[in-house]
């Protein structure tokens, strides 16, 4: 749904925002993600990937609080992702952005 196609629109952009953030946890849980990632790179042969630092993160812009946190994969992926979900954020409503991303 575009504003051109529905004049009374308004976009998910309006409400939310999506950033990176650096994931929780404390140093269990970052040394759990590095052996789960050495595992994982021993299996598959992926010497280049690391354990995922990153989260994407989509909040209110009225509160702040969290509407998504997904892990957001390497940096280069992470970038990738940001880019889809603000586009997906200035052309879906707040409805239709919730009902794709949480499902």
């Amino acid at each position: 749904m575009t504003s051109e196609a529905n004049p009374d629109f308004e976009p998910a952009a309006a409400h939310l925002d999506a950033t990176l953030a650096e994931r929780r946890g404390g140093t269990l849980a970052k040394s759990a993600r590095t052996a789960a990632s050495f595992a994982l790179a021993i299996l598959t042969g992926d010497t280049v990937s690391g354990p995922s630092e990153t989260d994407l993160v989509v909040s209110r812009r009225d509160t702040g609080n969290e509407v998504l946190r997904v892990s957001a994969g390497s940096l280069e992926e992470a970038d990738r992702l940001l880019s889809t979900v603000r586009a997906d954020l200035r052309t879906k409503s707040v409805a239709e952005f919730v009902a794709e991303w949480r499902a």
